[in-house]
């Protein structure tokens, strides 16, 4: 009977020892399976993330305020017109992912680093403005009373100042438009504006307005025939609510995208500050950092006896705090430092600070790049060292300046001239044209050698015959910034005759024989 009773006990531990061992193995299965899975999600994670590194850029629909496009009607520029970005656009992710929007870059603007480089161009460009001329040079007197009326009605329209503000509202939201207000034209807006005497007459041209690229959307561009004119060039745009044909606006855009991303910047070209953010986010970064270590670039202690404090004592905890607030006080020029012989020992660690300046002059100078501005224009940093100089970058910057002008200001100056004259006098003088200035000045000093050696030069070619006197002058009347403007061509002085083998004139020399005889 005992042994029966034995062998049932092992047999029962035997089974109790196998469901354990199952289940132990049952759990360390589980264990398995979670870890499998935990690892499995990793994986899918770390494989998201580097897909979201590599993957294509996305581009979104504008975001276009309500208001903007009428009720009822549909905007121009939907999710299908950016089918092609998704297609095509298969490069690694760069500084300029996609648009960021209008309200984004109205913030940046709000910024000294955005600010000083719109503000600096747009003065620029208008600084030494221009002058409204004659092509063929003409001294006519009617031409001279058009020029003063024209450049009278320009001054009263405020032109320089609108095309100042034009180029800041363009290079802050990658496109801007001045709306063109024609009398008795309130309800035609969405027909086609003909600059011609045909058209419009005398007192035509009620004003100009300009209109930041939020307000504005298109309402219908060709994008199905690539070889028409008009190709993803809207020819109607909603302002805010009314449909405006193009002809009515101005539009300037002085770096446009290509047609694929247009519907995604709303027709709009890449700003400036768009351009800049990652230069300035990486200058904001560098300063940033440069201060938060001059701030904290001297590592002050004291080595001391840490044993209560690690035992855990709150006696010790209490000494040292009264030691770091002695040593606090005590610490600076003026004060006495005390140390205990045996167990402390004072330690400072300083970060060398001797390279700081150069690596902000460096992160500073790449901010200038996008915007092709020197730092002396730009910030007001003029260059260091033996014989430096900006001439050289500023010449090149001028260069620059002068191309934007005649490439974005000119043609839309050309019609509002073209629009002054249809108001004024009811037609269009094609010889009456609008000219820049040079952008480089000269002081009193360099005006007068230029002129000492233009004479020398007209000296030269009128005693050589290829000019007459009556040339030169007719040249130096027309010059209205010059000493001789408005001279008589016709009222030429005789010229005296000089002796030139005494130093005297011929008058003097007879004058002078009459006296000795």
């Amino acid at each position: 009977m005992m042994k029966f009773w034995k062998r049932n006990k092992l047999k029962e531990r035997e089974l109790a020892a196998q469901e354990e061992a199952n289940r132990l193995k049952k759990l360390e299965l589980e264990a398995k399976h979670r870890q499998s899975m935990a690892n499995e999600r990793v994986i899918a994670f770390m494989q998201e993330m580097q897909s979201a590194n590599t993957a294509p850029q996305g581009y979104q629909m504008p975001d276009i305020p309500a208001g903007v496009v009428p009720k009822g009607r549909k905007p121009a520029i939907a999710q299908d017109s950016l089918t092609s970005s998704y297609a095509f656009d298969i490069n690694a992710p760069h500084f300029y992912p996609c648009f960021i929007g209008y309200q984004a870059l109205a913030s940046m603007s709000q910024s000294t680093d955005y600010r000083c480089v719109y503000e600096a161009t747009a003065q620029e460009m208008t600084r030494t403005w221009g002058e409204v001329k004659v092509a063929n040079d003409s001294n006519d007197k009617d031409y001279r009373d058009k020029i003063k009326s024209i450049e009278a009605r320009m001054d009263a329209l405020n032109i320089r100042e609108l095309m100042r503000h034009h180029i800041e509202n363009e290079m802050i939201f990658g496109r801007s438009q001045i709306f063109i207000n024609i009398k008795g034209h309130e309800n035609q807006k969405d027909i086609p504006l003909l600059i011609d005497k045909a058209v419009l007459g005398k007192g035509c041209l009620k004003g100009l307005k300009l209109i930041e690229p939020i307000w504005t959307t298109p309402s219908f561009y060709n994008a199905s025939d690539a070889t028409a004119a008009d190709f993803f060039k809207p020819s109607k745009w909603f302002v805010m609510g009314e449909e405006v044909h193009a002809d009515r606006l101005l539009t300037l855009v002085m770096r446009p995208v290509t047609d694929m991303l247009k519907p995604a910047y709303n027709f709009s070209g890449i700003s400036m500050l768009q351009l800049m953010q990652p230069y300035v986010e990486r200058w904001q970064r560098t300063v940033d950092s440069v201060s938060e270590l001059i701030h904290s670039f001297s590592l002050t202690g004291i080595k001391t006896d840490m044993s209560n404090i690690l035992a855990g004592g709150d006696d010790g905890v209490t000494q040292l705090l009264l030691r770091s607030k002695l040593f606090s006080q005590l610490r600076g020029n003026q004060n006495l430092m005390l140390l205990d012989n045996d167990n402390e020992e004072f330690f400072q660690f300083n970060t060398p600070l001797s390279t700081l300046d150069n690596l902000l002059q460096k992160s500073q100078e790449q901010m200038a790049a996008p915007s092709r501005t020197p730092l002396v224009k730009l910030l007001g940093i003029t260059p260091s060292g033996l014989n430096a100089s900006s001439d050289g970058e500023i010449q090149v910057y001028h260069e620059y300046i002068s191309g934007m002008q005649e490439a974005h200001l000119l043609p839309q100056l050309t019609a509002i001239i073209k629009l002054i004259q249809l108001d004024l006098f009811g037609e269009i003088d094609p010889q009456i044209v609008f000219v820049f200035k040079p952008l480089e000045q000269l002081n009193k000093e360099q005006e007068a050698n230029t002129d000492k050696i233009k004479a020398e030069r007209d000296n030269a070619l009128i005693n050589a015959g290829v000019l007459s006197q009556e040339e030169v002058r007719a040249r130096l009347a027309k010059d209205e910034s010059g000493d001789y403007s408005g001279i008589d061509v016709e009222d030429v002085p005789e010229q005296p005759q000089w002796d030139f083998n005494h130093g005297n004139n011929q008058e003097e020399a007879d004058n002078t024989a009459g006296t000795m005889a």
